[in-house]
């Protein structure tokens, strides 16, 4: 990862932080551009859990060397953005009109969106939602699922089709929210899920059950992350806490009463979908890594998206008109 420009996480004069009011909530975002000023598209970059906009320092200096203008918000319940406590806010409906709104502010009629985990999926909800606004989306990690026509809880789910997704029944419930409030406590939930693990070896977390806070106190930071990251990821998730991350997780039932209405809704978007090969909880182009897959590849991951970019989003005619 050394041969790999990145963004400084405590301040770095290649990108701006900012704020805007979008649609009665307050979502701080990075702002970037090329040195030149001129840019050749406006591409918005959605980060996923737990994470934040921060997710995409490795791939910020690359999009903007390329002539991108680069706006990447911490997503809703997440870092310096407002953190609802209720559930509705969080919908993919709800979501993908704050980024419409947001690129309107920032005078984008047209858009490329990229995302990474939930990020993914509310990329694809964006283009679904507002296809005259997306041109082309990419996804690391997470490939597209359609609107469904019949409702599934988790529940149902976890015991049925998908075990891998046991996880999210503790998220859900709100067990971690009170032990993991502290940003110490923090470093050692963050540390869990990035893949850290204790001086024996084990890992305190896995996609049936979750989190293990008995091993997660011995977690040792992971090694994904810098000291100096860690401890800015600790100080951001502290402001707000983990329950507006995980209400992101109680959308189930709110996102499917939304999207009966788009069911016949297709992408009409190109898509670039990269996979990782070892990512636990989500058995295109493939990159062998697990799900921190801008991290822990961001060579390939980076030379994937440049290619797209070149190869495909600036030869479509679509493009020529911006």
């Amino acid at each position: 990862m050394a041969d790999v420009d990145k963004i400084n996480v405590c301040g770095d004069p290649r990108v701006e932080r900012r704020s805007a009011q979008v649609n009665g909530k307050t979502y701080s975002y990075l702002y970037s551009v090329p040195d030149s000023g001129q840019y050749r598209a406006t591409i918005f970059l959605i980060h996923g859990f737990p994470d934040l906009a921060m997710a995409w320092r490795y791939q910020i200096p690359m999009l903007r060397n390329i002539g991108l203008r680069v706006v990447v918000p911490d997503c809703l319940g997440y870092g310096q953005t407002d953190a609802p406590e209720e559930i509705e806010p969080y919908s993919n409906k709800n979501c993908a009109n704050d980024i419409k709104e947001l690129a309107s502010q920032l005078g984008a009629s047209k858009i490329i969106v990229g995302g990474h985990d939930w990020g993914a999926y509310l990329a694809y909800r964006v283009a679904l939602w507002h296809p005259e606004l997306v041109t082309h989306v990419f996804t690391v990690c997470v490939p597209y699922s359609a609107p469904s026509k019949t409702y599934m809880s988790i529940n149902e789910m976890v015991a049925k089709i998908t075990p891998h997704f046991g996880y999210q029944l503790q998220f859900i419930k709100g067990d971690l929210e009170k032990p993991c409030r502290s940003k110490e406590e923090l470093k050692l939930f963050l540390s869990t899920l990035y893949g850290g693990r204790t001086a024996e070896r084990e890992v305190a977390f896995n996609v049936h059950d979750g989190v293990l806070l008995d091993k997660m106190y011995n977690v040792l930071p992971s090694k994904l992350l810098t000291e100096e990251e860690l401890d800015f990821y600790a100080t951001e998730f502290a402001r707000s806490g983990l329950h507006g991350p995980f209400n992101w997780y109680r959308t189930r039932k709110v996102n499917y009463e939304d999207e009966l209405a788009i069911l016949d809704q297709r992408i009409t978007a190109p898509v670039l979908f990269i996979q990782a090969l070892r990512d636990a909880a989500l058995p295109p182009h493939l990159v062998d890594t697990a799900h921190w897959a801008l991290w822990e590849r961001p060579k390939e991951v980076n030379d994937h998206i440049a290619w797209w970019l070149e190869e495909v989003v600036f030869k479509d005619p679509r493009m020529l008109k911006l």
